[in-house]
């Protein structure tokens, strides 16, 4: 069974879901974004200076957090403090999704991911 042929207009019922999603969100939220994340809200450019061993290439954009987030790393753990409930997409070495973390608002840890380089709100961490 294919599901767009069983529900032909899905594509169009997640843009109206997005759109209305975005008009619920605070004012005061969206002016915070604009004014304090400008740096992690910018995309991974399509194409990166040569390639090195820690830094292939990215060939598509990463997606950020919707709201600012601190991001501290203590050895293999990642301490993450927000102030809204939110998920935080995370994305390995090679500009691959990894995973989408769901965030509490407040402190929140991140640990248990596998050795190797992550990228999230597009700076990078190492696990060892």
């Amino acid at each position: 069974m294919n599901p767009s042929t069983t529900f032909p207009h899905t594509g169009l019922l997640c843009t109206l879901v997005a759109v209305l999603l975005l008009t619920l969100v605070p004012a005061s939220l969206r002016a915070d974004i604009q004014q304090r994340d400008t740096l992690s809200r910018r995309a991974v450019p399509h194409s990166l200076p040569a390639p090195t061993a820690d830094l292939p290439y990215l060939r598509h954009r990463m997606m950020t957090s919707p709201a600012p987030v601190e991001i501290h790393q203590q050895g293999r753990h990642l301490c993450i403090t927000s102030r809204y409930a939110q998920l935080l997409p995370v994305y390995n070495a090679s500009g691959t999704l990894y995973s989408s973390f769901r965030l509490a608002k407040g402190t929140n840890w991140l640990s248990g991911l596998p050795r190797g380089s992550y990228f999230i709100n597009n700076r990078k961490f190492t696990i060892n």
